[in-house]
């Protein structure tokens, strides 16, 4: 899209090291996180929650890790995930697209996605995206 090739991909970064004011207008975000411990009527679980900016085609491959929440604020993005049982194996395109993947969805604005613990995932982005991850820290 011809913009600078230092901002045309993805930013990750910490909310909590965020400038100030920016980072209060994203508290209530965070605070609409529940998280699996909590949603079964647990303690309250400290979460890290990660501002991620990403631009059209962007994708981050096939990966696993704890349990997390994804809110997307702007852009659509099509997830593919599966269980435990997919086996870390290369290349995974196609096959974790076609038939690796048991379950895929597009996230829309406003949606917020949640992905079990250890399940594999890719994401693809369909244009650009804005959200907030949410990890148990």
């Amino acid at each position: 899209s011809g913009g600078n090739p230092e901002c045309s991909l993805v930013v990750f970064s910490p909310v909590k090291e965020l400038p100030d004011l920016f980072r209060r207008n994203l508290e209530p975000l965070c605070h609409a996180f529940p998280c699996e411990h909590e949603a079964q009527g647990g303690e309250p679980v400290s979460k890290k929650f990660t501002l991620c900016l990403g631009s059209e085609g962007f994708g981050i491959g096939f990966h696993r890790h704890n349990a997390a929440m994804f809110m997307l604020i702007v852009g659509r993005k099509k997830w593919y995930m599966g269980p435990q049982s997919v086996e870390d194996d290369a290349p995974t395109h196609p096959g974790f697209y076609t038939n690796k993947s048991s379950h895929k969805c597009i996230q829309k604005p406003g949606e917020v996605l949640y992905v079990p613990d250890q399940w594999y995932h890719e994401i693809f982005n369909f244009e650009y995206t804005a959200g907030i991850q949410a990890l148990p820290s």
